[in-house]
């Protein structure tokens, strides 16, 4: 499905269609410039997609580095 096809569907399917497309296009990528930026809007995506499709795996999956620096960050910022 399109991302136009997606749209009127609702977030879910957006973001789904939006997840399919990233993926096509960090496979067909060449630029490891541009594979970084695809990833982290791929991987943004995923997470959108999990929370809405109940978080399941986002529950089980162990944190990334990345999060466990924003969560101590974000706990700073509370405290501070």
């Amino acid at each position: 499905m399109s991302l136009s096809e997606a749209a009127p569907e609702g977030r879910l399917a957006g973001l789904v269609a939006l997840r399919e497309r990233l993926a096509a296009e960090i496979d067909g990528c060449e630029s490891a410039r541009d594979v970084a930026a695809l990833s982290i809007r791929f991987m943004d995506v995923l997470a959108q997609v999990d929370e809405l499709e109940g978080g399941s795996a986002a529950a089980s999956a162990p944190a990334s580095p990345l999060d466990e620096l924003r969560r101590k960050r974000a706990e700073r910022s509370k405290t501070g």
